[in-house]
């Protein structure tokens, strides 16, 4: 308020904050609680919740439903056939699910099990439509296939309601 020279952008602010009466105060850091907790990204706070949820009883259905599309996919027939030759470094078998690096289900090609993972991580109440950049990190914390960007974009600009 006291500053002699003001930009458009600054009278602009200047002027709509005239209108309201308040005083600022400095807090220190351990003191401002309340400004802490407003600072959290919440798309960011839901990252965590998929891997709870990979582990869950929702989970179970499509970990049955990629057990069974596993024998159709000839390019995962192929990595497990490399996983028993013990040439396969970054996957191998678990319950009879083909998992990958940082402990990720892959995805086989065949059936609708690719649009039900990215449905999960982009239309739940969870989730809220974030876009394709947070709705591919939602999906590839858990899941992996190939072409997982192209697919994440083609569903999110496919979304009616984003």
């Amino acid at each position: 308020m006291t500053q002699p020279k003001l930009t458009s952008r600054q009278a602009r602010w200047q002027e709509l904050l005239s209108e309201f009466h308040f005083v600022l105060e400095y807090r220190a850091d351990s003191s401002n609680h309340v400004a802490n907790a407003l600072s959290f990204r919440a798309d960011l706070a839901i990252l965590g919740s998929v891997a709870a949820l990979s582990c869950s009883a929702i989970a179970t259905p499509i970990r049955d439903q990629a057990r069974e599309l596993l024998s159709k996919d000839p390019s995962a027939q192929g990595l497990v056939h490399l996983i028993e030759q013990g040439k396969a470094r970054q996957f191998w078998l678990e319950d009879g699910l083909l998992m990958t690096k940082g402990n990720r289900l892959y995805a086989p090609k065949s059936g609708d099990l690719k649009k039900s993972l990215i449905l999960e991580c982009h239309d739940t109440f969870w989730a809220g439509h974030p876009g394709e950049e947070c709705t591919y990190t939602l999906v590839q914390r858990a899941y992996y296939w190939s072409q997982m960007w192209d697919d994440v974009e083609t569903y999110v600009y496919t979304c009616l309601i984003c």
